[in-house]
């Protein structure tokens, strides 16, 4: 198939791509690789921030304020300040086509407190405001003609003499991989965190694949080493409850009844807060007994649900343990502020990009709003490229190579169990690259990593039908964890201070003397990774000279 643009990922940042690109006349086919609502947008729950009322009680000045000031250096304040003050018009762009915020009793949306926020700004769907985003932005972009290419896991990008020419997929309804040509490419396909299998609120399947064709294709990655845990998790299963719980008045507390800290701290003090407490003996819980059950009914259904379905507990009458899970990468493809990355006409927005808003650590309402925003920006940039460029040939020895590749997990003798292999990551991440991280520590985790590396050879399906193969999926999607794995732990490695999200108890304190610039990886050959850390990136000032070229020139 060929198309203008692919956009890779059905969360919000994808879809608002599309949508966008679709807008501005080009033909627009969204790769996804299961069911469009399995992203981590749908289940984000939460809210989206902006600034609704600008009076004496919040402006956007202090929603940017927030949020330079929660990411805890490593900011971009421009694209901060451009996303914070399109905030009023993204949400007031998305009740347009039919999302139903709360409203207050006057009729206006209403807005609850979140974490490092000065002001209420966190416009919300009860508990459930991702999904009920992502289902409209789904049925607009179904509405105005753009292709829903589900069951299609993205495999890598093609190129032509060096130019973008298409992805190579994988179709799961019969194992094929095939290719799509597109003049422009959005990468929108998603974080990492589910790499920390059995401590992730993400399913297993978000082991940051597009990121990792990324720096297969030659793309530059950054800030892998900093991961935000969500502190309020279920200590069952790591499934999320929302910050809206403590938004809505529900108290973190432990066996004693005690309430040890600040609720509304910003998600990497609070982590850290609960985590050091759990060390020190005492199990904590969300304590939501003294809310009314007609207030929890309204405002948190899914956190009352999913405590039931989850953990057996009744949070009106009962303690919900808690524990922290690996949430949200903030780390991702180096983008600049357009979203545009290293190689002409590929473009990456949401979770799976870098765009300076979050710094070291993500306020919580700033995702949606990020993905929202910089999509829009995406799809927009894409299409300009699309409209001004030729289809290239697709280099069908791209296809081969990962056909090859298919076919080998395929026939091959299986030697090692994937789930244990993968299970067994989730834990030695959590444990050694987690919360809390030394030198001792995180060499641990790399050395397991490269174990893990030198078996991963041994996998192979079970299983040989075609349709729909979830151990090809899950084994594909490993390898990419593993490469994932590695970079965020080199980067963790050579980060030798705290700061945010990313914690050494070896280097306690931020440095700004040498650490105060984001971190990169490349890819050195086929497997060899380099890391450099740089206060300005590269190839900016000559990239805005032909895109300013380009414009002149028509």
């Amino acid at each position: 198939m060929l198309y203008d643009v692919i956009v890779v990922g059905s969360g919000i940042a994808g879809l608002h791509a599309a949508l966008f690109a679709k807008r501005a006349g080009c033909s627009v086919g969204v790769l996804t690789k299961s069911n469009p609502f399995r992203s981590n947008s749908a289940v984000a729950s939460g809210g989206i921030n902006a600034v609704i009322h600008m009076d004496q009680e919040d402006s956007i000045e202090r929603h940017v304020n927030d949020t330079v000031s929660g990411a805890d250096g490593l900011v971009d304040r421009s694209n901060v300040r451009k996303m914070c003050a399109e905030a009023p018009q993204v949400v007031a762009d998305l009740q347009a086509i039919g999302v139903g915020f709360d409203t207050d009793a006057s009729g206006e949306i209403a807005q609850r407190p979140f974490g490092g926020a000065s002001a209420n700004r966190t416009c919300y769907i009860a508990d459930h405001t991702g999904a009920a985003i992502v289902q409209k932005l789904l049925l607009e972009c179904r509405n105005e003609g753009v292709h829903i290419l589900a069951n299609q896991k993205f495999m890598g990008i093609c190129t032509f003499k060096e130019k973008l020419s298409g992805v190579t997929v994988l179709r799961r309804r019969d194992s094929q991989v095939i290719a799509h040509a597109c003049k422009s490419l959005v990468l929108a396909g998603g974080g990492y965190a589910g790499i920390f299998r059995g401590h992730s609120t993400n399913a297993q399947e978000s082991s940051g694949d597009v990121i990792a064709a990324g720096l297969r294709a030659g793309l530059r990655l950054s800030n892998m080493e900093f991961v935000q845990f969500h502190p309020t998790t279920l200590a069952t299963n790591g499934a999320l409850i929302s910050e809206a719980a403590r938004g809505e008045g529900a108290y973190i507390v432990d066996e004693t009844g005690e309430r040890f800290t600040d609720e509304l701290q910003t998600r990497d003090t609070l982590s850290r807060a609960i985590t050091e407490h759990m060390r020190e003996g005492h199990t904590v819980y969300l304590d939501f007994r003294h809310l009314s059950v007609a207030l929890i009914d309204e405002k948190l259904p899914s956190a009352r649900k999913m405590a039931l379905n989850g953990a057996g507990v009744d949070i009106t009458t009962e303690l919900l343990p808690i524990t922290p899970s690996a949430h949200y990468s903030i780390g991702g493809l180096w983008t600049r502020e357009d979203t545009s990355t290293d190689l002409p006409g590929v473009f990456a927005c949401g979770e799976c990009a870098v765009t300076g808003v979050h710094g070291a650590n993500r306020l919580g309402g700033n995702s949606l709003l990020e993905g929202a925003y910089f999509g829009r920006v995406a799809g927009v940039e894409a299409a300009r490229v699309a409209k001004r460029s030729e289809f290239q040939p697709i280099d069908y020895r791209d296809v081969e190579k990962e056909s090859r590749r298919v076919e080998l997990i395929l026939e091959g003798e299986n030697l090692y169990n994937i789930n244990a292999m993968r299970k067994n990551l989730g834990e030695s991440l959590f444990r050694d690259a987690g919360v809390f991280r030394s030198e001792e520590t995180l060499s641990s985790a790399m050395e397991y990593c490269h174990y893990l590396m030198g078996r991963k050879h041994g996998l192979h399906c079970l299983h040989k039908e075609r349709e729909n193969n979830v151990e090809l999926a899950s084994i594909l999607e490993f390898d990419n964890a593993l490469v994932i794995a590695e970079a965020m732990i080199l980067s963790a490695l050579k980060r030798k201070e705290s700061r945010g999200v990313h914690y050494r108890v070896d280097y306690p304190r931020r440095d700004d003397r040498y650490f105060n610039a984001p971190s990169y990886i490349t890819l050195l050959g086929r497997e060899h990774l380099k890391i450099s850390f740089e206060r300005v990136a590269r190839g900016n000032f000559w990239y805005k000279t032909k895109k300013a070229l380009a414009s002149l020139t028509g």
